[in-house]
């Protein structure tokens, strides 16, 4: 009989998390995907809190706001929340201005209040401690954990609206306390060595499944190009507009929030602007897809990224066209990769004569060998080999 322990993430069964992250559930995020996986055979505390940012005068920042402020009011987020298979969910009262002492202070008090009656109410004995932002770094030591990691996801400092000296520190502050690293890109874990950490690369996952809903039932003669993600400074807006141009036959929808203006894309009428969708639902609508791009400007920002939608497209079972991001030049046997703007403009009219190759026999394995329980698996792996 084969041993479940090294074939599955059940090798750490039984074993206890307090997770640090985004709203459970809102968007899925990779830290959701990743330990949903451990759902049914590890109990897990998903701590919400505030995120990097720090509000904005504008419009999606002000509603978000006023979301934060009637979860808090009501306590529609603060009661616990036993969801399933063991998952509890607790969004403590913390603030977003972690520029200011007296600020982290109040949020390190209201997080171990809340985190400590939980983990009583849990019965918690030694668990690991997972962080997923620099402004979490107060909180690492102080809650009791028996060994605590660091899974980064993106080079925070460099996005857009932060004060990136102070994002550095507080990732400082946090390198020096937890016990460990996980990292989503080589990139990432080459900056993140520099600390002398014990460092280990996981790579984004996916899951076919869900994804496979959005085969079309019936061929179309309308050419679509789909794009899904955030809208923001990252995305080449003048190559959309000369894709645009230059094949107009082709429907381009471009599916998100938007955090940045688009007022270059005013006008044109074969680029259609549409709101994010929910992660349910996201497959029906990819269903008239044809083509999925990544036309993404080649800076330190996106260099820096792991984008968690490239196997999400190739899931989807259609070909993909990236900008020579050095995460999807990895995946260049599957992911067309185009160098500079011509050459993605072509590629785009390749694909809309039904001259662009893809191996989808090869994608289907490829993203069936890389599902989030197999991430799952990797990253129990990796703590087993590290706890005492």
């Amino acid at each position: 009989m084969p041993d479940e322990s090294q074939s599955s993430p059940h090798s750490l069964a039984g074993h206890q998390w307090v997770v640090f992250g985004t709203d459970w559930a809102r968007h899925p995020s990779s830290s959701q995907h990743l330990f949903s996986e451990f759902l049914g055979c590890s109990p897990v505390l998903w701590v919400e809190t505030v995120g990097l940012r720090v509000p904005q005068w504008n419009r999606r920042d002000l509603w978000r706001s006023l979301q934060k402020a009637i979860d808090f009011i009501s306590g529609r987020r603060s009661r616990f929340a036993s969801v399933t298979h063991g998952l509890t969910v607790i969004c403590p009262t913390t603030l977003p201005f972690t520029g200011y002492k007296f600020i982290r202070q109040f949020n390190l008090w209201q997080v171990r209040r809340s985190v400590e009656k939980a983990i009583r109410q849990l019965n918690f004995k030694k668990y690991t401690l997972v962080v997923t932002a620099p402004t979490q770094a107060d909180f690492v030591g102080k809650l009791g954990e028996a060994f605590s990691l660091y899974y980064c996801l993106d080079h925070y400092a460099l996005w857009p609206g932060m004060n990136q000296e102070h994002v550095r520190l507080m990732e400082q502050q946090l390198l020096k306390r937890v016990n460990a690293v996980v990292a989503v890109s080589d990139f990432l874990a080459a900056q993140l060595r520099l600390s002398g950490k014990s460092v280990h690369v996981l790579t984004q996952g996916v899951n076919p499944d869900h994804f496979l809903r959005s085969q079309p039932q019936e061929s179309s003669e309308r050419f679509e190009v789909i794009y899904f993600g955030m809208i923001d400074e990252r995305l080449d807006l003048d190559l959309i507009v000369e894709i645009a141009q230059c094949v107009p036959q082709a429907t381009i929808r471009l599916i998100g929030q938007a955090s940045i203006s688009l007022h270059k894309l005013a006008g044109i009428a074969n680029i259609h602007l549409e709101s994010a969708v929910p992660y349910q639902d996201l497959p029906e609508t990819l269903i008239s897809a044809n083509l999925f791009i990544i036309p993404f400007l080649l800076s330190e920002l996106s260099r820096s990224c792991s984008p968690l939608k490239i196997k999400e497209y190739l899931a989807c079972q259609r070909p993909v066209i990236a900008t020579a991001l050095p995460e999807a030049e990895k995946l260049s046997q599957f992911v067309h990769i185009a160098t500079d703007r011509k050459a993605f403009v072509a590629a785009v009219t390749a694909a809309s004569e039904g001259q662009l190759s893809f191996d989808r026999l090869g994608v289907a394995r490829f993203v069936d060998s890389e599902t989030w329980q197999a991430k799952a698996l990797q990253f129990s792996q990796f703590v087993r080999g590290l706890l005492p």
